[in-house]
């Protein structure tokens, strides 16, 4: 049996000959639910918001190596300013956005070995590797979504209006490849903010569960879609 480890930053933790001893729990998000009370009516009303609260994902590790110089690079290594990408072995189709925010106690094992826990903070999507793969779906064609409602990234040439579903991007004045964010809620040309080239009806692009209809008038083409699935 091979030994479990995980890539956070793009770096394996197999780089401190860190593996992990124990399998982590497995923990799903908590729906964000607000509470409203009603003068004169007896029970509060339940809002659902339709999104989920953070997670928190812990491993258990061990690593060979002198505890002072390797804690130094591992806490160089983790302590970051921003979500980056987390897998592990345990589930290799399957990654996170996570910070580390905890501190770093290292159990020294004689000097040359070391325990510690390892306990990021992440949000609550479990994004699929697959979900990185660029669709390039044709005119008037439909893309299935079997998990939750995702925020592509769509790329495109041309001006006119792109339809995903029930909203439109009306785009005008682009003389290059579009980016349409809409996790980020931004349009780029060139890496350069161009939300001034575009109208939106209803908000950014959503690829519902189920099958989303995708369409655009001349003028657009060459359109790709990095659909983003995700799952709790």
């Amino acid at each position: 049996m091979g030994v479990n480890t995980f890539t956070y930053n793009g770096v394996t933790s197999s780089t401190y000959g860190i593996f992990i001893e124990h399998r982590p729990v497995m923990t799903f998000p908590k729906r964000v639910i607000e509470s409203i009370s009603v003068p004169g009516r007896s029970g509060n009303l339940l809002f659902d918001t339709g999104a989920y609260e953070n997670v928190t994902l812990t491993y258990q590790v061990a690593y060979r190596g002198s505890v002072r110089p390797t804690g130094v690079d591992i806490a160089t290594w983790l302590y970051q300013n921003d979500y980056l990408t987390l897998t592990d072995t345990y589930e290799p189709s399957y990654f996170r956005k996570a910070v580390y925010v905890s501190p770093l106690n290292v159990t020294d094992i004689i000097n040359v070995a070391g325990r510690a826990t390892i306990t990021f903070d992440c949000q609550p999507q479990r994004y699929l590797l697959s979900g990185l793969t660029v669709l390039t779906p044709t005119k008037g064609s439909n893309i299935s979504n079997a998990y939750q409602p995702s925020l592509p990234i769509i790329t495109l040439s041309g001006n006119g209006t792109l339809t995903v579903g029930s909203r439109t991007v009306t785009v005008s004045g682009n003389t290059g490849t579009l980016t349409l964010d809409s996790e980020r809620q931004t349009a780029e040309v060139g890496g350069n903010n161009a939300n001034n080239l575009i109208t939106l009806s209803d908000g950014f692009p959503i690829l519902e569960n189920g099958n989303t209809n995708i369409t655009w008038t001349t003028g657009i083409s060459n359109v790709r879609v990095t659909p983003n699935w995700w799952t709790l």
